[in-house]
């Protein structure tokens, strides 16, 4: 879209007014944004993320190690201990698993952090649009 407005163009030593054509980018409003959380949500987001991943990593490094303090968190039964020829064999594995899933989770938590970065920055650029 082009807008005109007068400004002064020197001619033989004189200002005479004229119009020129000034093409003024604007915004488009047809394309969706990607913006969907204010900038205190996307802070919060970012600290939570932070928090779980540093304390998944650790648990999951925890049960991978096989710590004895984490027993009670093992989804194990009598029945699997009682029926196994080899029951340590089958609580270690049970500790991999749950440590797997620790790692998992945390990395979903990196996802979010990242979606939340995202949408800091994107706030921060929607401050400094004019509008």
């Amino acid at each position: 879209q082009s807008w005109f407005r007068p400004t002064p163009v020197p001619l033989n030593g004189k200002n005479v007014s004229q119009f020129r054509e000034l093409k003024v980018k604007t915004p488009d409003t047809d394309m969706p944004s990607l913006l969907f959380c204010g900038p205190k949500m996307a802070a919060c987001g970012i600290v939570i993320s932070i928090w779980g991943v540093i304390m998944l990593a650790m648990l999951g490094i925890f049960f991978s190690a096989k710590s004895a303090v984490l027993i009670e968190d093992v989804p194990f039964t009598e029945d699997d201990i009682r029926n196994d020829k080899n029951p340590p064999q089958n609580i270690y594995s049970l500790y991999n698993q749950v440590g797997i899933n620790c790692f998992i989770a945390a990395a979903i938590y990196v996802a979010v952090g990242a979606v939340s970065l995202c949408q800091v920055r994107l706030n921060k650029r929607q401050e400094y649009m004019v509008t």
